[in-house]
């Protein structure tokens, strides 16, 4: 593991933290484009038809929830080696640990409904695709303990609330209240599957 521990408030611009990020949109961003324009689709055809209350609670867990929050870009999670100490030494010892999603389905959700509307008169129909490069890593995993992964160590209660979701609060890892520090593994190597699968589907949206 690193030397030391990551700024949990900045994680998200620390150097090595974005080479790996940039590997993965290499490798995978144009399949999830892809993937991600099939939510745009189905947003657009809701939009229509239920206009604003896409973004109600009700509406995102019924409807968003699996297919955007857990299924937007085509995997329900992306993992870099974000490692918390604790889970470290977990491993080390031989037991489980967990990978939590730091936005969680129904915040991510929520997040891309809120960017969907704000983008409802955008003249540039392809506004998504930045948009998304931007913002991959909505579905990032950080491996933590068992312990740390009880309810009382990491707040999840904002994602019950009829509230939006505090992006930034989640980003610096505010909701993570008793969670040791955080590290990127040395020893991780980002694992791509199936890519032929997924190059074809890249391909197929080209016709």
């Amino acid at each position: 593991m690193q030397n030391k521990p990551l700024n949990k408030s900045d994680w998200i611009n620390d150097d090595l933290v974005k080479k790996r990020l940039d590997k993965v949109w290499e490798v995978e961003g144009d399949y999830f484009k892809a993937c991600f324009e099939e939510v745009i689709v189905v947003l657009k055809a809701h939009h229509k038809k239920y206009k604003n209350q896409i973004k109600n609670r009700q509406f995102i867990t019924r409807r968003y929830q699996s297919m955007i929050g857990a299924h937007g870009i085509g995997k329900t999670a992306i993992n870099i080696g974000l490692c918390s100490d604790a889970a470290l030494k977990d491993r080390k010892n031989g037991k489980a640990t967990v990978k939590d999603h730091v936005f969680g389905y129904v915040s991510t959700s929520r997040i891309i409904v809120d960017a969907f509307l704000k983008n409802t008169d955008n003249e540039n129909e392809q506004w998504y695709e930045e948009w998304l490069k931007e913002n991959f890593h909505l579905w990032l995993v950080i491996e933590v303990s068992k312990k740390e992964h009880k309810s009382d160590n990491i707040n999840r209660a904002n994602q019950q609330s009829e509230e939006s979701i505090d992006y930034d609060f989640k980003l610096k890892l505010n909701h993570y209240k008793e969670v040791s520090d955080l590290y990127l593994r040395d020893d991780f190597k980002i694992n791509f599957k199936n890519l032929d699968y997924k190059n074809k589907l890249v391909e197929s949206r080209k016709d």
